[in-house]
């Protein structure tokens, strides 16, 4: 079978995507996966472009804000980006891509709208995968796109049951383990440590909180444990200027194995690092910064796994009190122990999901 899988370049959007690509391929099914800078040909799956030449996920926010110059961020913001600049960019390459390729099938992930308007087109069946929570906002893009919120073909959602959003789901939705994907990029050396560990990240799209990630840097490292940063392949780690003996600076890390040798997790929000902090059990402080991050941190405060400092709670010293709390192995860790069972039971991501 012919299977194009189709994402926006963003490491966020493709990199969970990633591993159920290479299942289908290892199951002899011809893969290809449709996306654009920096991915194409950097991939262990053959790629083709996916969206105009240039375009990254940056480019796509500020043209929604040159479009909408009155629309504050927010619901309405993520709507218009996703289902009408996100789609007017990818719908021309991916025609073209599937013209080429004539795949059997489609999947893509849940805000490349785009692979969805071009599969109907074409007459092709169409997965969406789920990257994070389902919510009105989602939904909301794929009715202005002209798509059914409903997805027919099948809805793969990696967010365990007992932390998804209350309220209706598409009725196709099938639960898949959200299993981490990186490049081959070498633990620090130093890990572990034989102390306790903190990992701090803003993830791969920072907002430029660079103040919140000093911020954070330094009231963790004031506890007695070693903590290790990742500023994102694009941050620059002189940005967060002397920091003390105890802290590491990285830029990108392979986060699943990181997971297994840290006691705490403080972070964005994003959830691909949501996720992979409660599949390795860790109690997580939540610091918000954008896109889909409120909803995920407010889901990670409904079901206790951790704890949450949006920017305008952040007076000093809340930041450390929130890491001392978590680090003496209260509720939010065995609340996340038992989340880590629940995802360790969700099928595996296999080609089976997908027919």
């Amino acid at each position: 079978m012919k299977i194009t899988f189709a994402s926006i370049p963003a490491y966020g959007h493709l990199y969970p995507m990633l591993p159920l690509a290479l299942a289908c391929a290892e199951a002899g099914h011809d893969v290809v996966v449709a996306t654009g800078e920096p991915f194409l040909d950097a991939l262990p799956v053959r790629t083709a472009r996916g969206i105009a030449d240039g375009m990254v996920l940056h480019d796509v926010e500020q043209e929604t804000i040159r479009n909408h110059p009155d629309m504050a961020p927010g619901p309405e913001f993520a709507i218009r980006m996703f289902g009408e600049t996100v789609v007017r960019h990818m719908t021309p390459s991916l025609r073209d891509v599937v013209e080429r390729e004539r795949p059997d099938l489609v999947v893509h992930e849940m805000l490349a709208i785009g692979a969805a308007v071009v599969a109907a087109e074409a007459g092709v069946p169409a997965v969406a995968f789920g990257l994070g929570l389902w919510n009105a906002p989602i939904a909301g893009a794929y009715e202005i796109a002209g798509v059914s919120p409903e997805m027919p073909g099948g809805y793969l959602d990696q967010i365990p049951a007992s932390l998804q959003n209350p309220g209706p789901l598409p009725a196709s939705r099938r639960p898949i383990r959200p299993v981490a994907w990186a490049p081959e990029v070498p633990l620090p050396s130093w890990l572990p440590s034989g102390r306790r560990t903190v990992y701090v990240t803003l993830g791969t799209v920072s907002f430029g909180a660079v103040e919140v990630l000093r911020r954070a840097v330094l009231e963790t490292a004031a506890h007695d444990v070693d903590v290790l940063v990742a500023v994102g392949p694009e941050g620059d780690p002189a940005l967060l200027g002397e920091l003390p003996a105890n802290v590491r600076l990285e830029k990108f890390v392979p986060q699943a194995e990181v997971l297994a040798h840290v006691d705490l997790v403080v972070h964005h929000g994003g959830a691909g690092t949501m996720l992979g902090t409660l599949s390795a059990g860790l109690p997580q402080l939540v610091m918000p910064q954008g896109a889909d991050q409120p909803f995920n941190a407010a889901a990670i405060q409904r079901v206790g796994a951790g704890l949450v400092l949006r920017n305008e709670d952040q007076a000093p010293g809340a930041i450390g009190a929130a890491v001392g709390a978590l680090l003496a192995d209260g509720p939010e860790r065995t609340t996340a122990q038992a989340l880590s069972k629940e995802i360790a039971a969700m099928p595996a991501p296999t080609a089976d999901l997908l027919f």
